[in-house]
């Protein structure tokens, strides 16, 4: 199959009003399925049976999705590049995407379907059971790599069945549609929770420091492309950046700069792979000093240039 390439209208129409081109669920069904926005509640939640040409069609886009999104593959096999690893998923395995992950879709079996569960970071950080998920998932994703969940049968089934109901109330004209969503959500993020034993490799961070960490991780998604120094982020917080980075290092394993050199270069990534622009343009907009600037800077985060990654 072909991977389609997006449309610079589509990238400009993403980074209108010099917004990023991180996008929220809502952009994301304009781009990939506008015809299945009934699939999505609010804005928020949307839930989704996914074949090979529909999981293909989002590849170029996944790495620039505000939000998370957990695929429970049914039938067939899924396999991607998730940062460094190239990872297959069978039946019962689900992969676990977070915003900002450097993923690429490399091949889908003819009989593959998944069923998706996609969450916007609007609805995923005012709900306690997506702060524990944070703590529990997030976090050892960032430091360990789990990005991949294999279950035993009937584990993988009761997802499913609570996933599937997650589907069924989307599409349902009813009262207290909200809060039976959230609910069913929060359980599906506890059940997962309890399921993988995260509590096990969860770190003994207090809720003052789990506070910060969130508010970093919203911040950086939003300010990555202008803001690329540790004095903007600890000033945002009002706190100083000794305190920020023992955070941060604490919890992800990397600098403050580490892991906005990790957005940025994803980033980069996208716009060489899907634009027209010309590595200077792309460097004016990332807010590089000068394109030697981010040749210097990419090759040494992805180990080439711009250029000869686009050729």
């Amino acid at each position: 199959m072909i991977i389609p390439n997006v449309t610079n209208e589509i990238f400009y129409y993403l980074c209108r009003q010099n917004t990023i081109s991180m996008y929220n669920l809502d952009q994301l069904y304009d781009i990939t399925g506008s015809s299945s926005k009934h699939e999505i509640w609010n804005g928020n939640i949307a839930c989704s049976f996914n074949d090979a040409k529909r999981t293909l069609l989002t590849n170029n886009m996944a790495q620039s999705f505000n939000g998370y999104t957990f695929t429970l593959i049914l039938t067939g096999e899924l396999h991607l590049i998730s940062g460094s690893q190239e990872l297959t998923f069978t039946q019962d395995e689900m992969y676990v995407y977070y915003p900002g992950s450097a993923v690429t879709v490399t091949s889908v079996s003819d009989d593959y379907r998944g069923i998706c569960l996609k969450i916007d970071t609007s609805a995923a950080y005012d709900t306690q059971a997506f702060r524990n998920l944070l703590r529990a998932t997030i976090i050892p994703v960032s430091k360990f790599g789990k990005s991949k969940m294999s279950f035993n049968v009937q584990d993988a089934s009761r997802l499913r069945k609570i996933m599937e109901l997650v589907y069924e109330y989307i599409h349902q004209p009813i009262s207290l549609k909200s809060e039976i969503l959230e609910m069913l959500t929060s359980i599906f993020i506890n059940d997962l929770i309890s399921i993988q034993a995260f509590e096990k490799t969860r770190l003994d961070i207090s809720r003052r420091t789990e506070e910060i960490f969130i508010s970093f991780y919203s911040l950086l998604q939003e300010h990555f492309i202008t803001e690329h120094g540790i004095k903007f982020y600890a000033n945002r917080l009002h706190i100083t950046e000794n305190y920020l980075s023992r955070i941060i290092k604490k919890i992800t394993g990397r600098t403050v700069v580490g892991c906005i050199d990790a957005m940025l270069a994803i980033e980069a990534t996208w716009l060489i792979k899907t634009t027209d622009l010309t590595v200077a343009q792309i460097a004016d907009k990332l807010n590089f000093s000068t394109s030697a600037a981010l040749d210097k800077f990419y090759k040494r985060m992805r180990g080439c240039t711009p250029l000869s990654l686009r050729e």
